[in-house]
């Protein structure tokens, strides 16, 4: 490839993160892959769209996707559109022959998902998903642990992700709020991080028993008009896991934690050792080590160690953008050299499959397993 060529398929705020993601990549990787051109965006409006090219410096406004896909130029497909678009817009685009890059979570729901995953059996594209937080040179790190045994037969676990922002009742009504066009709520926006994260360091969930609360169940119209839509989606979510390895654990996820920022943690206990980890503290990794217990817990610094990265230096600290960055890196890198990608459409899928086993044993108060 002389070049490789990016289209945009929505672009709210995380779509800016995006954008300045693959941009970061030339500079951080220089040599590594073939230049990087974001050729254009489609948006619900052309209106929308052309606002959008002029602003981001973007040579092309799309009337709508089919012409993106149309683009015989256009090499991958950066998906930062709403949950409910996601199957057909993937479907189409593999279709057209294009690689995806697709943000979370994949899909509205499992059935969703394995219409996608067969779709990905019969194409030879790409599709990468967007579960930044395994890019985190801490979590990272965690992973190498796990891998040279370090940790030992895992006993327990507790993943939590922790917003605030959704407790004020005036805050008016979205797509996220509606389970048909969101496909959940604080467990899909929050939870399919932590789902990822415990299945890339972990392994596979064998069976899940959630409850879920929704603490204001109607919300103003952003019209104005005074009129109300009813919220159907979860605003907190608790969930007891088991692992394939019997392995047993706890999911914790809100958007109604008041006075919380960023608050993704994850903490492992293991028969030789175990490890715990804070987003709001992402530099470090802190590691027990049973074999050297006198020395009590660890913290090891892990700031911006990537391999081959030129900048910033390792010991630089680490930001969130940078998380992304190395994301999209890995997704075109393995496009390039012709290799599987991880995170990739089947990863996605399994986080479905642990959502949707979650959704139900709420909704039916017992436990389901998770299955494909």
């Amino acid at each position: 490839m002389e070049k490789i060529v990016i289209a945009m398929a929505g672009f709210g705020g995380i779509g800016r993160i995006h954008q300045l993601a693959w941009s970061d990549i030339s500079y951080i990787y220089p040599g590594q892959l073939p230049d990087i051109f974001i050729k254009g965006v489609c948006r619900s409006t052309v209106a929308g769209a052309e606002e959008t090219a002029s602003k981001a410096g973007f040579e092309k406004a799309y009337r709508d996707y089919d012409e993106l896909l149309a683009d015989p130029e256009v090499d991958i497909v950066d998906l930062v559109t709403p949950n409910s678009l996601h199957k057909s817009q993937i479907m189409k685009a593999l279709k057209a022959g294009k690689h995806v890059l697709c943000e979370k979570p994949l899909a509205l729901n499992a059935g969703e998902a394995r219409e996608l995953e067969q779709a990905a059996v019969e194409s030879d594209r790409q599709i990468g998903m967007v579960f930044n937080y395994r890019f985190i040179p801490a979590i990272m790190k965690a992973k190498e642990l796990m891998e040279q045994g370090r940790i030992g037969e895992i006993y327990s676990f507790r993943g939590e992700y922790f917003h605030t922002g959704y407790q004020n009742p005036s805050r008016p009504f979205s797509w996220r709020m509606d389970f048909e066009k969101s496909g959940g709520g604080a467990l899909a926006d929050l939870g399919s991080h932590v789902i990822d994260l415990l299945r890339f360091l972990l392994g596979d969930f064998s069976s899940v028993k959630a409850d879920m609360k929704t603490y204001i169940k109607e919300r103003p119209l952003a019209d104005g008009s005074g009129k109300r839509e009813s919220v159907t989606v979860d605003d907190a979510a608790w969930l007891q896991c088991e692992l394939d390895s019997g392995a047993q654990g706890t999911i914790e996820v809100s958007r109604f934690a008041t006075g919380t920022l960023d608050n993704l943690n994850i903490t492992v206990y293991g028969s030789r050792g175990s490890f715990s980890f804070k987003l709001m503290d992402p530099n470090f990794l802190y590691y027990f080590d049973e074999d050297n217990k006198g020395m009590g817990w660890n913290r090891l610094e892990t700031l911006q160690h990537y391999p081959d990265a030129k900048i910033p230096a390792p010991r630089s600290v680490i930001g969130w953008t940078r998380f992304h960055t190395e994301n999209q890196y890995r997704f075109l890198k393995s496009i390039v050299e012709g290799k599987s990608f991880s995170p990739s459409l089947s990863d996605g899928a399994a986080v479905q499959y642990v959502m949707d086993a979650a959704y139900r044993s709420a909704a039916e108060g017992q436990r389901f397993s998770v299955s494909s």
